[in-house]
This record gives C-alpha cells, sequence and structure tokens, in this order.
C-alpha cells in the first residue's frame, strides 16, 4: 500500500486485512502526524482508537530528490523490538504495533497530541533540566544495557550510515557543493566562504572523525538523539524516530545532543557539564568534535533547523566548532 492520507477506504482495507481494527470498525480520519523529514507519517483515527503510520520510501520525504533507504523501516521496527523490554529504555519508547516488511511500514502506539523540544531552538526559555535529565536517563540506559546484552538483530544499518555521512561529515564541506546558503538564511554563503571554505584541512579532519562514525562498535545508538525525537505529551517524555539507530560509539549520541543543547542556548561547557552530570562518563573529546561537526553541518548542510540566530551568533558557534577540531583561522 502506498499510504496517502486522502485514502481512507484503502488505509481501512489494510488496516483490517492486518487484523489491526476489527471488522466493524471503520477509519474516520488520516491527518500528518508532525514534522518528520524521513518518512510519510500519518495519525489515523477510527471510531474506537488512535494509530500512527509510518511508511519509509525510497527518498527523504521531506527532500524527495534525495535518495534514502527504504529498509530504514525495518530497522526502526528491530530497535523498538529488541528495547521494548529494558527498564529505563522501553517506557519512554511508543510500542510497535505491527511492521510490514512488504509495505515498509510501521503502526505504532499513538502517544497523544504532544511536540517535540524544537520550539526550544527560539531560546526564549531554556531547556527544563528534569525533562533533559530523563532524556539523558534513556541515553546512558539505551547503551549500557546494549552493551550489557547485545541484540541479536544486525544493527549495522550500512545504508543509513552512509546517507548520514555524506550529510554530516562531507557534502557540508565540500566547495563549489552547489547548495545556495543565502536563499538559507542572507549573509550564510559569505560566512562559510571565510570559515569552513578556508582551509582544505578542515574537511580532512571532518572525514577522518566520519570513519569513526562509519565503524562499527558494541553500543545500539539511537543516531538521531536531538530536539526533533524528543517528545513532550500529557504523559510524560519519550524518545521517537530511531530509525538511524546502529551500533556504534556512545560519544556520537552524545555529541550530536551537546551540538542541540548549545543551539537552544546553553554555553558549551555547560551543555558539557550537564551530559557528564545526567549521563556520566564518556569519551569528552570525541564527543566535542562529533558536536562541532553537527553545528557546522546544521549551518552549512540540508538539513537546516528553525534556529533563531543571526549570521554574528553563528559566526561564534562556527569558530567554536573549527577550534574545537583543532584548527585556527582568522575571520
Amino acid at each position: 500500500m502506498h499510504l496517502d492520507k486522502n485514502q481512507l477506504p484503502e488505509i481501512e482495507n489494510w488496516l483490517r486485512n492486518h487484523q489491526i481494527i476489527a471488522s466493524n470498525e471503520p477509519v474516520i480520519s488520516a491527518e500528518k502526524a508532525g514534522e518528520g523529514n524521513m518518512n510519510y507519517t500519518l495519525r489515523v483515527k477510527t471510531t474506537e482508537r488512535s494509530l500512527i503510520l509510518k511508511q519509509a520510501r525510497p527518498y527523504v520525504e521531506k527532500y524527495p530528490t534525495i535518495p534514502a533507504p527504504i529498509e530504514r523501516a525495518s530497522m526502526e521496527a528491530a530497535f523498538f523490538a529488541a528495547t521494548a523490554s529494558w527498564n529505563g529504555v522501553g517506557e519512554m519508547l511508543p510500542k510497535l504495533l505491527y511492521f510490514s516488511p512488504d509495505d515498509h511500514l510501521q503502526v505504532i502506539e499513538d502517544l497523544g497530541e504532544g511536540t517535540d523540544f524544537t520550539a526550544f531552538y527560539q531560546r526564549t526559555e531554556a531547556l527544563p533540566l528534569s525533562e533533559l535529565a530523563k532524556l539523558l536517563a534513556f541515553l546512558k540506559t539505551l547503551h549500557q544495557q546494549s552493551q550489557a546484552t547485545p541484540p541479536s538483530v544486525n544493527f549495522q544499518n550500512c545504508s543509513m550510515r552512509e546517507l548520514n555521512h555524506f550529510h554530516i561529515f562531507d557534502f557540508p564541506l565540500q566547495t563549489g557543493n552547489g547548495l545556495n546558503l543565502d536563499a538559507i538564511q542572507p549573509g550564510l554563503q559569505a560566512l562559510a566562504e571565510r570559515s569552513i571554505f578556508q582551509s582544505p584541512l578542515l574537511r580532512e579532519k571532518t572525514l577522518a572523525l566520519g570513519q569513526i562514525y562509519l565503524a562499527d562498535g558494541n553500543t545500539l545508538l539511537h543516531g538521531d538523539f536531538f530536539p526533533g525525537s524528543w517528545l513532550r505529551t500529557s504523559s510524560g517524555v519519550f524518545v521517537i524516530d530511531p530509525e538511524f539507530c546502529f551500533l556504534g560509539t556512545p560519544a556520537f549520541d552524545l555529541g550530536v545532543c551537546l551540538a542541540h543543547l548549545c543551539f537552544c542556548g546553553m554555553e558549551w561547557r555547560t551543555a558539557l557539564d550537564c551530559l557528564k552530570t545526567h549521563y556520566g562518563e564518556f569519551d569528552a573529546a570525541t564527543c566535542q568534535d562529533f558536536a562541532a561537526v553537527e553545528i557546522l553541518r546544521r549551518f552549512f548542510g540540508v538539513a537546516q533547523l528553525p534556529l533563531n540566530m543571526g549570521i554574528p551568533e553563528k559566526e561564534v558557534l562556527t569558530r567554536l566548532a573549527i577550534e574545537q577540531l583543532g584548527l585556527e583561522l582568522k575571520f
């Protein structure tokens, strides 16, 4: 089935044929659920319940010209299945109700109306430390549980890692990559020209770090641990969208998180101390290197964020990121 919110009879028949809804349980509505980039996701309501239907297609939903591995749906479904029983992890994830490998479609528990944490990019209020502590406790437990009880599933997720590697460590640092940065924000192209494109050593640094990302590890990572994957509901805080999951180094999840805490208004050192307080020990040097690259790719790459930052503020963080990677630029 090609999931389409305008085709309620087709959705209803699919759900009924897969014994997800009863024969006398009609579908009454289907609407877009959230602002995710990767997949086509609907909140489908019947007379009895509400369900989330999430379908992977062979491209990025928000950017259809960018191909994307369709097997990401099976990886996410496997993540839900493997972690559902882990104390401190499963209760902060939505429950996987059904997965169709033929349709690359998951049926997931609807956690109810909620919002992700991307509003904190506006920096009009601070991230609630109580909720952040829960999220970091989730991450710590996920990492520890997977080390103690290695999953039986092959979580290499190579195709998704290759896609992510290109857009994090490679493309944003390519001179002449064709991305019109001034169309994103006037002045952004000039900032790129006087910073990231000034030294070829920077791209060498990011590509070297990318090899650490691509190397297999012994820890199951969420793979995209940022405010867009954190959900606030009346029932509490949850973590969603683990389709980039893989077995790697914990420093990657932590580095991504560190960068986004800075985007939300935390100072670098304060954010790092927050990770240490609520997560515990980790490879701080590699974490900070990953955070630096995450900052650069979010400023100068395709996957833009709704940041409330002018060019001068982006310049400060750009300089910090480049210095973290061991380079000194005069701009």
